[in-house]
């Protein structure tokens, strides 16, 4: 039987924003409307990791983007990132992985893809390589949101500015961070707002220090809240984590994962001189929902 040619989407697609989403979405169509199979082709983890002592900073884990790429019709192919895959030339990339291993009929990829060794293969190669290996490219013009190209590198350094209405524009949806609650030091009940806190994964950008304005999901239902991101200066925090307070929310939520989706900023994070002081400021907070 001859193997199902694949319609491939390349690229590293952190985040998923609305430049990958147009990319994926294409590639899907095009399995649909020639009986192709739909694939999202990636890296485990930023080449960046093994090129460069840079701290790489994702905007999205795996699990989140294998499930927003599966919402967009393709399934989600991991390539282990190693030396050796890292030092392959750009035609035997091609010829090796996207035809001998995936039977590719179709790509669609970005205008500044790159690939293989010291990423010499671009664009222009692909569509050289295509007319030897038997497969036809797409390649797709940047996208331009609130005057400037969408891109990941844009995107983290909007988080990191606390521009999160900007930042949600270019992603196409709220940015969020997810973790397990763990107990703190109860500081938030004994005050009346009792929060609950998680460490998100270390290698995750976060949004800017301060209070947001967010949505949370819990296993009992998704609410609106206000998250702190940072160490709680007030009362002496060593670790960044977010606190995030449920208004008339009262179930122990210890142990449980909750998703925390950022909407607006909403203040810098400030040290109080007293706890009552902290007390009216998040009662401030909790009016702007």
């Amino acid at each position: 039987m001859t193997k199902v040619q694949a319609s491939i989407a390349l690229g590293f697609f952190d985040g998923v924003h609305t430049a990958h989403k147009e990319i994926i979405l294409s590639a899907a169509d095009t399995a649909t409307k020639k009986g192709m199979r739909p694939i999202a082709l990636t890296f485990d983890r930023s080449p960046r990791e093994l090129l460069s002592s840079e701290k790489i900073e994702y905007i999205s884990p795996f699990c989140d983007k294998n499930e927003i790429i599966k919402a967009l019709g393709c399934e989600l192919h991991l390539l282990n990132t190693t030396p050796g895959l890292l030092n392959m030339e750009p035609e035997e990339f091609v010829k090796t992985i996207l035809v001998g291993k995936f039977n590719v009929g179709h790509i669609c990829c970005g205008y500044n893809y790159r690939f293989g060794k010291k990423a010499k293969g671009d664009t222009a190669l692909l569509q050289e390589l295509s007319k030897t290996y038997g497969f036809t490219v797409s390649v797709f013009d940047a996208i331009e949101l609130l005057g400037d190209t969408v891109s990941s590198s844009r995107i983290r350094a909007l988080l990191k500015k606390g521009e999160i209405e900007k930042a949600n524009t270019l992603l196409g949806r709220s940015f969020s961070l997810s973790g397990i609650v763990t107990e703190g030091k109860h500081l938030g009940k004994t005050i009346g707002f009792p929060t609950a806190n998680i460490f998100p994964e270390k290698n995750l950008v976060t949004p800017k220090r301060g209070v947001y304005k967010t949505m949370v999901t819990t296993p009992l239902g998704s609410f609106p809240a206000i998250t702190n991101v940072g160490i709680n200066p007030t009362v002496g925090a060593e670790e960044a984590h977010l606190e995030t307070y449920i208004p008339s929310f009262s179930a122990n939520l210890y142990q449980a994962e909750i998703k925390v989706e950022f909407v607006s900023f909403l203040r810098e994070e400030k040290k109080f001189e007293t706890l009552e002081e902290l007390k009216n400021q998040i009662q401030k907070d909790v009016n702007m929902l």
